[in-house]
């Protein structure tokens, strides 16, 4: 890449993450209705890119360094020429209860990536993603105690975390790299329950009207501050000529203290009109939410340029959660097993398809959730393909598709089957390449 489309790569990325910045400045877009991230701080997006979601989220221990792997900072240094990773998120959900279901989808903005090799053993990157979001709506209607009216409840939670992170590695000897992500994590949770109360009393009112009163609680929780996550790989031959690598990583994430104020506000209205103007019950109360650390290991057996399978397993201890009311939800540890294989037909071939990556992937663990004392699980399959583009096929377009199942129906639970695709676009090239003249 010349000097002058160097600046070309740096003004895509900037505008991407602007575009997001902008976006995220309101409430996050979440991937659907789930009743699940009305607790903690809502659901989690993962740190995996398109080609990590196509192989079931594994890949913590391997890199081939056609696109940016960023389970482990210290793979990042596996990408030798400069690299732009950006991607988008759909979800479809069907959420079921007993006899009762919701369908409903969504989609957001799912990462923004650049990597720059500074050398041969050094690499620097800056990243931009969504880390959790909030999006949920519950309604009922439920009888007015010592009353014969009935009353409609709702409870709603918009926005989500965000997660700006800068990331070096270094290439230690010929078998490790080790790397370090620095974060800053930013963004605001908005929960509000509202009760509406029928004017006349004793008249029961199966759905609200334009008459009734309104009687609205809101918290906004803002959050910003600092997170770390170290990472080591080692990647040894073990077969003549470099064939065959076995490859051993591992993550630790730091737990995190997140500064927060809340904002309180109390409404009173009818037809949409405040009876009294709004109640500001407390405004930018300091205080914090502490987020538990994450261990991640795996291994993997490479064949370079043709085969990689991969398996880890993830520990992250929610119990140690703490909201800003220093309650922890009822949130427990989540484990996860995670299998996945890349193939690659014919790398150095003519033939288009026979450059194409397939990847296959499996996850299966615990969620942090837990209702009416019942541990819930999430069980997923993934496919994904990476299609080169270009003269070069040097740039990428990568898809995955993610089908699982969260949690069962059964005993008053709720269970959710959920579709998810990434569709992720990779461009590499060389920076300040200086001209020569023949």
């Amino acid at each position: 890449m010349s000097f002058k489309n160097s600046y070309k790569f740096l003004a895509l990325f900037l505008a991407l993450t602007g575009g997001n910045f902008t976006l995220q400045q309101s409430y996050a877009q979440g991937l659907g209705n789930s009743p699940y991230s009305s607790l903690g701080i809502g659901e989690l997006y993962g740190d995996s890119f398109s080609d990590n979601a196509g192989t079931g989220q594994a890949g913590v221990s391997s890199g081939s360094g056609f696109q940016i792997n960023n389970l482990n900072p210290a793979l990042w240094v596996r990408n030798k020429f400069t690299t732009l990773d950006f991607g988008v998120i759909g979800q479809y959900n069907q959420i079921q209860s007993g006899n009762k279901s919701q369908r409903n989808a969504g989609g957001n903005l799912g990462y923004v990536a650049l990597s720059f090799p500074v050398s041969t053993k050094w690499n620097l990157g800056v990243s931009l993603k969504p880390y959790s979001y909030v999006d949920y709506s519950n309604e009922f209607i439920r009888t007015v105690p010592g009353t014969p009216s009935s009353a409609y409840y709702s409870t709603t939670g918009k926005g989500g975390i965000n997660k700006v992170s800068f990331t070096n590695a270094f290439q230690i000897g010929k078998y490790l790299s080790v790397g370090l992500e620095s974060s800053y994590l930013f963004g605001n949770i908005q929960r509000s329950s509202t009760v509406q109360l029928p004017i006349i009393a004793g008249e029961y009112y199966p759905l609200p009207t334009g008459g009734d009163y309104q009687v609205a609680i809101i918290e906004r929780n803002t959050v910003s501050d600092f997170s770390f996550k170290g990472g080591l790989a080692l990647r040894v031959p073990i077969k003549k000529e470099n064939k065959l690598f076995w490859n051993l990583g591992g993550t630790y994430s730091l737990g995190s203290k997140l500064n927060t104020t809340e904002t309180t506000s109390f409404e009173l209205s009818q037809n949409g009109t405040n009876i009294v103007a709004p109640d500001t019950l407390s405004k930018d109360l300091g205080g914090s939410m502490t987020l538990p650390a994450l261990y991640q290991v795996g291994t993997s057996f490479e064949w370079p340029f043709k085969l990689t399978v991969s398996a880890d397993y993830s520990y992250q201890d929610w119990s140690k959660y703490k909201g800003f009311s220093g309650s922890n939800d009822g949130l427990q540890n989540v484990s996860r097993f995670h299998l996945g294989a890349e193939y690659l037909p014919n790398f150095t071939s003519l033939k288009y398809f026979d450059v194409v990556r397939y990847r296959l992937g499996f996850s299966h663990g615990q969620m942090p959730y837990s209702i009416n004392g019942s541990k819930l699980n999430d069980t997923n399959i993934s496919l994904g393909i990476t299609f080169p583009m270009g003269g070069r096929y040097s740039n990428y377009i990568s898809v995955a598709f993610v089908g699982g199942q969260r949690g069962n129906s059964s005993a008053g639970l709720i269970r959710e089957r959920y579709g998810k695709m990434v569709l992720g676009i990779t461009l590499m090239d060389r920076w300040f390449v200086k001209q020569k003249l023949e």
